[in-house]
């Protein structure tokens, strides 16, 4: 017990001094506090801002539809400059494609095919607006696909289908650039590519996703599309699974549901691709962690300097105190006595740099994630990273230091001034 009780006041001696040393040399003590509050403080920084961009791409890939299934033509790793025979002749997704997935897959929710046209333009009296890529036929489950709500208005339904009605659901974007309010769009009569179409439904708007908006698209019913483009047979088909526990196997069924549509024996490889947002989230991941390891690599410069910084200061402690030590060796201190004396000072000062460095690190990372909107997020998993390399510094910085201490001769010593 008695051992116990010396170890504990040798740390707090050996703290006391650390102060002591700082308020003696506040210059010198603040700018090696510094180097290691930069590099851990770049660190926590670093970190923070990057699990916020994480949290905010993975919301974002959230809002376009759950636990959702790309059915595409295409693998995501197709190479389009070195296409094969086989590739080339492969075919498009079908709608006979999407109602095999909707009748022969018990664990997925809703099906939403989609067609889509190219070069659109939408007009309201005097004013227009032209998107590439946004005017689509789609099912009434597209909301359920997509997790989308209608801010004013209704969705395309049953009804609609089965007439091949001329109206037309809008995102925010549209509403925006040919009404002054978006509420005003509903019941309004626009022109899409010179057909008439009457307004039923605003979306509600939500971020873009990566620079790429979500909220420029035009819906109509797919019987009326294929009313009004007859030739466009590529489809686009989004699945989502019941549940995020249910969605592996969802996905094995709608594999299993595309091969047996497309005739594929069990030998050969499938003739379609599929995107899910597990992919999305991954690469997301993926590109995450190279960055935070190169900027956690760099803010490690910081910490250099601060372990050069804390060496100089108590390599110039060990003299200014040989004396000190002399006395210590005489009344019985032993050599470790003295080495874990100098490295708890070490570690001290070091310490010192790593709870202020958190406590910038936090801070800013607080400021650039609230300035670029996203989620703030400070993982107690970085703080105590931080924290062991402080006091990992502290260790190698003060080694060497605490080294020379312990081996000063102490009749030597009693003699230096």
């Amino acid at each position: 017990m008695s051992k116990i009780f010396l170890f504990k006041d040798e740390i707090i001696e050996g703290i006391k001094l650390a102060l002591s040393a700082v308020r003696a040399n506040k210059f010198r003590s603040i700018m090696t506090i510094t180097g290691v509050m930069i590099g851990v403080g770049g660190v926590i920084l670093v970190n923070t801002i990057m699990d916020g961009f994480v949290n905010y791409a993975e919301a974002s890939v959230d809002k376009i539809g759950k636990n959702v299934i790309y059915v595409t033509k295409w693998d995501d790793n197709t190479d389009f400059d070195n296409l094969t025979e086989k590739q080339r002749k492969r075919k498009n997704i079908t709608m006979d494609e999407a109602l095999a997935v909707q009748n022969m897959c018990s664990l997925v929710k809703a099906v939403s095919p989609e067609k889509k046209t190219y070069n659109n333009v939408a007009q309201y009296k005097e004013r227009k607006i032209r998107n590439p890529d946004d005017f689509r036929g789609c099912w009434p489950t597209q909301p359920l696909v997509t997790n989308r709500a209608i801010e004013y208005g209704r969705f395309i339904d049953d009804n609609d289908m089965g007439q091949a009605a001329m109206v037309t659901v809008i995102g925010p974007e549209v509403a925006d650039a040919l009404f002054d309010e978006r509420a005003e769009a509903i019941g309004k009569t626009i022109k899409i590519n010179g057909y008439k179409f009457r307004v039923i439904g605003v979306q509600e708007h939500i971020e873009d996703l990566f620079g790429i908006s979500e909220n420029d698209f035009i819906y109509i019913p797919m019987s009326t599309f294929d009313k009004l483009y007859p030739n466009t047979e590529r489809v686009y088909l989004l699945v989502s699974a019941v549940s995020r526990e249910k969605f592996d196997e969802a996905l094995d069924q709608v594999i299993n549901a595309l091969r047996r549509v497309r005739k594929l024996s069990p030998e050969e490889d499938n003739n379609f691709g599929y995107i899910t947002q597990r992919l999305f989230k991954e690469q997301i991941n993926d590109i995450t962690i190279n960055v935070q390891l190169g900027a956690t690599a760099v803010a490690m410069i910081g910490l250099l300097v601060g372990i050069i910084g804390v060496m100089n200061i108590m390599l110039v402690s060990v003299t200014q105190r040989t004396r000190e030590i002399g006395i210590r060796k005489a009344v019985g201190a032993k050599r470790k006595n003295i080495l874990f004396q100098f490295l708890v000072e070490a570690i001290t000062l070091t310490g010192l740099g790593g709870g202020v460095g958190i406590l910038f690190g936090a801070g800013i990372g607080l400021l650039v994630t609230t300035l670029l909107e996203w989620q703030y997020f400070l993982n107690p998993m970085w703080i105590a990273i931080a924290l062991l390399l402080s006091g990992g510094t502290g260790i190698i910085a003060g080694l060497y230091p605490a080294w020379k201490a312990s081996k000063v001769n102490p009749i030597v010593a009693l003699m230096y001034e």
